[in-house]
């Protein structure tokens, strides 16, 4: 396993034809848009190329990737996009990886070339770079794909790690003739009825512990139904816990149909929610991040209040 520049993880796409890029399990804008634009990118230049994963490409994205060719490729070279893990690959996480292109801290995918940018704000930062150094022309289907991908993973600009070069990264898309107030409006404004009740079914089970500095939130199985919503439909509900002024750190316990619970975490200030999930073995950036808890939702509401405030505690 070797770390790479990313002007050497371009010289060596390159060098090789027939390409296989997976995205991890419960895909969202980043993944999904920056796997469909290497793709594209690949192709342009010559390569076979194929985008799997072991979930679905959500509703919301669809239209933008069901267009898109697949190739038809033997024994291809794997590359894992925008996962922090072997587990977030799914069914695909005990493949054997050549490219590893990344943006979460603490990546721990097994990969012989890496290229981890952990302060980037999307995945797809890393990918513009990448393909211009390939020499790859950005199509306006290509930047599209990006901007969904960086104006979803940001949440429109609004993340603590949205830095210089996502503006940066925006401005230059936005030259290439992607669909800035189309796609912003569609994946950030806009919501279904659906969506709506969920949100509100959340808000109903929020609890607030350790003087209103940590406030937790709980979606079951059973809230996905009565809202009639699919999970694939859930991308930023993460983010809804963040909202509340005064919350230090916000968390959405979820039900998964395995019976285990998923923990996303969200931060403020010097809270490091990598470092809090770490301690219950998940991990992910600096002020966002997840851990995967084998026990009831309610359960795991307990254990999350308790480690978060001895996290606090520890702080002063």
């Amino acid at each position: 396993m070797k770390s790479v520049s990313l002007e050497e993880m371009a010289v060596l796409l390159k060098k090789m034809d027939n390409y296989r890029i997976i995205y991890h399990i419960r895909p969202d804008g980043d993944c999904i848009g920056s796997a469909y634009a290497l793709a594209l990118s690949l192709q342009s230049i010559g390569k076979k190329c194929k985008v799997t994963g072991e979930y679905p490409v959500p509703d919301a994205h669809i239209s933008m990737t069901s267009k898109i060719l697949s190739d038809d490729i033997d024994g291809p070279v794997n590359i894992a996009i925008d996962s922090g893990s072997p587990d977030r690959l799914g069914i695909f996480q005990n493949e054997h990886y050549t490219f590893c292109i990344d943006h979460h801290l603490d990546n721990s995918v097994i990969a012989d070339y890496k290229y981890i940018e952990g302060d980037a704000g999307a995945c797809s930062e890393i990918i513009l770079k990448l393909i211009k150094l390939m020499g790859v022309t950005v199509t306006k289907e290509i930047a599209d794909l990006l901007y969904m991908a960086l104006v979803t993973d940001t949440m429109c600009f609004r993340t603590y790690d949205t830095t210089q070069q996502s503006f940066l990264t925006a401005a230059e898309l936005a030259g290439c003739g992607a669909d800035i107030a189309g796609i912003g409006r569609k994946n950030m404004f806009v919501k279904s009825k659906q969506r709506m009740a969920l949100e509100e079914l959340l808000k109903n089970s929020f609890h607030f512990s350790c003087d209103d500095q940590i406030l937790t939130g709980i979606i079951t199985l059973n809230d996905l139904k009565t809202a009639d919503i699919k999970d694939s439909e859930l991308e930023g509900i993460n983010s809804f816990v963040d909202q509340v002024e005064g919350v230090k750190i916000g968390v959405t316990i979820r039900e998964l149909p395995d019976g285990n619970t998923r923990c996303s975490m969200r931060t403020s200030d010097n809270i490091s929610a990598n470092e809090i999930c770490q301690l219950l073995g998940g991990g992910g950036h600096y002020h966002a991040a997840a851990c995967i808890l084998e026990m009831s939702v309610y359960e795991a509401r307990v254990v999350i209040e308790q480690v978060c405030e001895r996290y606090l505690k520890k702080q002063g």
